[in-house]
């Protein structure tokens, strides 16, 4: 009997593993859709282009937090940190972090821009492809107690 004591008591410590040992960046296949600017948009530098994000709120939040960024690269997965951003250097510009209002809720701020202004980049030449890369977080998914999960899009601009 204390045998099987010890094992039920070693198992149920693997069993509830302690919040520290969930990966914190868990990014999932599902994410909103760049509409504006579409892929291959030659966007001026310190010029204004519209933007539109429709994000997919697949963990049903109120408020889904979107961050915007411009990459030099094609971003994937495994570029995120730990906080589902893009670390300091990795990133060329970040354009801020906003709300998405999901199920007809109310606009609140920061609200998602309609339009950016891409700003003017040193070192960056006219005619270099850089990205429009979109995080959008989501922090409620059922069953609950789940680490926050992060989706990314991008789409591929040519700077000018």
């Amino acid at each position: 009997m204390r045998l099987f004591s010890c094992v039920i008591a070693a198992l149920a410590g693997t069993a509830f593993a302690a919040p520290s040992s969930i990966e914190q960046r868990q990014v999932n296949s599902n994410h909103g859709t760049i509409v504006t600017p579409t892929s291959g948009s030659s966007l001026l530098s310190g010029g204004t282009f519209d933007f539109k994000y429709i994000q997919s709120d697949w963990c049903h939040d109120g408020y889904s937090p979107v961050d915007v960024y411009l990459t030099s690269f094609a971003p994937t997965a495994a570029n995120l940190n730990s906080a589902g951003g893009f670390s300091e250097g990795d990133y060329t510009y970040f354009f801020g972090s906003f709300l998405a209002a999901n199920f007809g809720l109310p606009v609140i701020t920061p609200a998602v821009p309609t339009s950016l202004t891409l700003p003017a980049l040193n070192g960056i030449s006219a005619g270099s492809q850089l990205f429009l890369a979109v995080v959008e977080t989501a922090r409620s998914c059922p069953p609950g107690n789940v680490p926050p999960q992060y989706g990314l899009t991008s789409t591929a601009i040519v700077y000018g």
